[in-house]
């Protein structure tokens, strides 16, 4: 490799994915409680968007004693008009028990692996 800084950067980029990504954090402004009796419904929509190849992960953040809470989502969409569209019609966002804030994020490094057993419709996710 070049000596050169920006050379070896530019040649260990070269072949990364490079998948431009939003990244969604959302905070919880009502405790965990006050949200439960919508979780059913946020978890609803995140499925559809899901099922439409908007949603490429999302989650909670693990706290113990807290079912609903603060969560990070990725999506997969052209813009943040879209991302911001999404998240003002998510259950919570809307109900106003969560806040969000956007970030484009750019997919590089990582593994994911599946094992796919056919015979007893079971996956693993390595």
């Amino acid at each position: 490799m070049a000596d050169d800084p920006l050379q070896q950067i530019a040649a260990l980029l070269a072949p990364m994915v490079k998948k431009r990504l939003w990244v969604v954090l959302s905070t919880a402004k009502v405790p965990s409680a006050a949200m439960e009796p919508h979780a059913a419904e946020h978890l609803r929509y995140m499925a559809g968007l899901e099922e439409k190849g908007q949603l490429w992960a999302s989650g909670p953040f693990i706290v113990p004693g807290v079912t609903v809470g603060d969560g990070l989502t990725i999506f997969n969409v052209p813009d943040k008009a879209d991302v911001d569209r999404l998240m003002e019609d998510e259950p919570l966002t809307k109900l106003g028990m969560r806040t969000y804030e956007v970030r484009k994020w750019e997919l590089r490094e990582g593994r994911i692996s599946i094992g796919l057993l056919c015979s007893q419709s079971k996956f693993t996710l390595v």
